[in-house]
């Protein structure tokens, strides 16, 4: 009988099935810790947003009549900010900001939140494959420094009138008040109100031309585009009395606290009667003018408006829009991360 010719190959094919099983063990070991990475990158951008949120919230505790970050007001909001968010130990779990982890810097209006993920904080963050080496958890941390400064820019709540003073300083204090709208014009003029750029944004987008609907939306609601320093505005010719009053009202109703002839001190109210207003150190009250933004001023109402004059005590607020630079001697401030 004749011998086959051609070899056996059966030891190859066993090799071959040794190769495979062995691919596919690194294959799972690779995948099995990619699980924990993927797990360890996703709580560190957990903690950072969360370090983020609780650093700008924290510098939003601005005292109105300072102007400076309050340190125990920073530490409750950063706090409060930071317990609405969560991050992984074993699962997702709510983060604990420790009130040593809140740095107040009061002289540079900045405020720094550290939150963590370790033992006294919550919890580490557990491994799932790394504990085959020993590794049972890993310690992290995410830090963000938030910084109160000077308006540049005001976006979204601006109300349509012009607050001047030729040198710009206003002082704090209950007993003082300024005058956002006067009625003292002998003939045709402009009374401090503003006629903003046409805006395609907001509640008061259908209403835009200048005329009493827009006045009232505005003063109720806020203009919903943003203004800078430096830009030129119009002013708006006649009282618009009945419209301006109407809007007043319309933001006195929406406010929680309506007691008449309080301070900003002893104000409980969601923050209805603070209005924002461009300031200006020029004013030609005769007719419509262009007058030029110099800065931005906050005030608080203090009684229901009923008449065409308005008056308010001059705050600090914290408001939307784009941080400037210089000293904080008026208000409204912005709120930006700076590291």
């Amino acid at each position: 009988m004749r011998r086959s010719q051609h070899p056996q190959r059966h030891p190859e094919r066993g090799v071959v099935i040794i190769w495979t099983a062995f691919f596919l063990m690194v294959m799972l070991g690779f995948v099995a810790v990619g699980i924990d990475v993927a797990k360890l990158m996703a709580t560190r951008t957990q903690l950072q947003n969360a370090a983020d949120a609780a650093a700008l919230a924290g510098a939003s505790g601005v005292n109105p009549t300072t102007g400076k970050v309050a340190p125990d007001t920073a530490t409750v909001r950063a706090q409060a900010i930071a317990a609405m968010n969560k991050a992984y130990t074993d699962g997702p779990t709510a983060i604990a900001l420790a009130t040593g982890d809140v740095v107040v810097d009061v002289a540079n209006n900045t405020v720094q939140a550290t939150v963590r993920r370790d033992a006294a904080s919550g919890g580490s963050m557990i491994t799932h494959v790394a504990q085959v080496v020993g590794v049972k958890s890993l310690d992290m941390s995410a830090t963000a420094t938030a910084k109160a400064d000077p308006a540049k820019g005001v976006c979204e709540t601006l109300v349509p009138l012009g607050a001047i003073d030729p040198n710009g300083v206003f002082r704090i204090g209950c007993d003082t008040t300024y005058v956002l709208k006067t009625t003292n014009i002998n003939g045709p003029g402009n009374f401090q109100l503003l006629d903003f750029p046409a805006c395609s944004e907001g509640p008061c987008s259908a209403v835009q031309g200048g005329g009493g609907a827009e006045i009232r939306c505005e003063v109720a609601n806020g203009y919903s585009c943003c203004v800078e320093i430096g830009q030129a505005i119009q002013t708006m010719p006649g009282g618009k009395v009945g419209p301006f009053i109407q809007g007043l009202n319309d933001r006195w109703d929406n406010d929680t606290d309506r007691r008449a002839g309080i301070c900003y001190e002893q104000y409980r109210g969601n923050g209805n009667r603070i209005v924002n207003v461009p300031m200006f150190t020029e004013w030609d009250p005769n007719g419509k003018k262009q007058v030029v933004v110099r800065g931005f001023l906050a005030f608080f109402l203090k009684d229901r408006p009923s008449g065409g004059e308005l008056r308010g005590q001059f705050l600090h607020s914290v408001t939307t829009g784009t941080a400037g630079t210089g000293t904080i001697g008026n208000g409204p401030l912005v709120l930006h991360l700076i590291k």
